[in-house]
């Protein structure tokens, strides 16, 4: 037994562990990441809100684990700044921001930097975040969400609309009820881009092309034909998602 504690408290052996660490900075900004550009649709809230929190954990005992070294401390500089960009662009999803927040903040505070480090460094975040959520909150009233799309992704609906051969879909952008002039916008996307996780799944919602606006009582007739040609009110519409260009210019109702 003496011999087990001696090798789990080996600092050689600390310091190959505290590389695990690394993974987790990298796992925030996949996060990051999907959340602004991807559309998520859980498969199963339930399991997969455990299994992020799980996910978590088991890198914050990794770092608890190893908080003295090297590895472990700068990950623990760098995970709140990575956890402030899921909180931005996943704003209101308390679920996935509420875990890396807690962990990276924990970690730092619990981490082997020096005292001098962490005052100043934790005053920078603290800053961060309250100035950051107040900008965003006023940003988010005047412009909408913060994505890295032109479309707003709470108008989202997920009646799709794909091509014969499942290269495309055509997703529809709903106005709010209530509204004078509510209208509903198309937009083509491709689908080859999306990413399937455990019970997650992620619409690549990046670069999709706005096929047209129409009044939300009398919307435009989009329809497939052959493979993935697309007509919109009986007219044939070409599409390019290298260079976004078609053969109809007159996109708006």
């Amino acid at each position: 037994m003496e011999k087990v504690i001696s090798f789990l408290t080996n600092k050689w052996f600390k310091f190959g562990v505290s590389f695990l660490s690394i993974a987790y900075p990298v796992f925030l900004g996949f996060v990051a990441w999907l959340f602004m550009g991807y559309y998520l649709e859980p498969t199963h809230q339930g399991a997969l809100v455990t299994l992020y929190i799980f996910i978590n954990l088991i890198f914050f005992g990794i770092m608890l684990f190893t908080r003295k070294q090297i590895v472990t401390r700068i990950v623990a500089i760098i995970s709140p700044f990575l956890a402030f960009a899921i909180l931005l662009f996943g704003f209101g999803n308390w679920f996935a921001a509420v875990p890396p927040i807690v962990v990276s903040v924990l970690i730092f505070l619990l981490s082997g930097t020096g005292e001098t480090t962490k005052i100043i460094i934790g005053t920078i975040y603290l800053l961060m975040y309250v100035v950051g959520v107040l900008v965003y909150l006023t940003f988010k009233m005047l412009f909408g969400n913060i994505t890295l799309m032109d479309v707003d992704l709470s108008a989202r609906s997920t009646s799709y609309r794909y091509s014969p051969d499942k290269q495309y879909r055509i997703v529809l952008y709903v106005d709010p009820e209530g509204d004078a002039s509510r209208s509903v916008s198309f937009y083509l996307e491709e689908t080859d881009g999306d990413i399937s996780l455990p019970f997650l799944e992620c619409r690549n919602a990046l670069g999709g092309i706005h096929i047209i606006t129409s009044d939300y009582n009398k919307p435009a007739d989009v329809k497939w034909k052959d493979k993935h040609t697309l007509y919109v009110d009986g007219r044939k519409r070409e599409f390019n998602f290298d260079a976004v260009s078609t053969d109809d210019t007159s996109e708006d109702y």
